[in-house]
């Protein structure tokens, strides 16, 4: 583990029918503004809080719309559409207009990179 990731999970239990994929390096992962970027063709947003890193879908569950611009504070990213709160950590859904929380994936760092795990589906023959 070095410097930078700190506490960083560095969780090798990978879940049955789970791939891990990367999704970019630790140092790219920013306080106050999300990363994004996809994994395996999914978009996937990035929120780091100090040692901290989360990896949500880039989708709101209010209108499934991007969370491109959103901000991180005080522990919550904010929707820049409507602003919906989550919990920046989780993806728990703090203050409407939704309901829903955003999906959260589980996370490893592997050589500084940040890796998701995401549900590996095989194609049909």
């Amino acid at each position: 583990m070095s410097e930078i990731t700190g506490d960083l999970p560095l969780d090798d239990d990978t879940p049955a029918g789970y791939q891990w994929h990367p999704v970019c390096a630790v140092q790219d992962a920013d306080d106050e503004e999300p990363y994004f970027g996809s994994a395996a063709g999914r978009d996937v947003m990035v929120v780091r809080q100090g040692a901290r890193i989360a990896v949500f879908d880039d989708r709101c569950p209010h209108l499934g719309s991007s969370m491109v611009g959103a901000t991180v504070e005080a522990g919550q990213v904010e929707c820049p559409l409507h602003g919906a709160c989550f919990d920046a950590s989780s993806g728990t859904v703090l203050d409407g207009p939704t309901t829903e929380d955003l999906v959260c994936h589980r996370v490893r760092i592997v050589n500084d990179r940040v890796e998701v795990a995401l549900l590996h589906l095989d194609e049909p023959a």
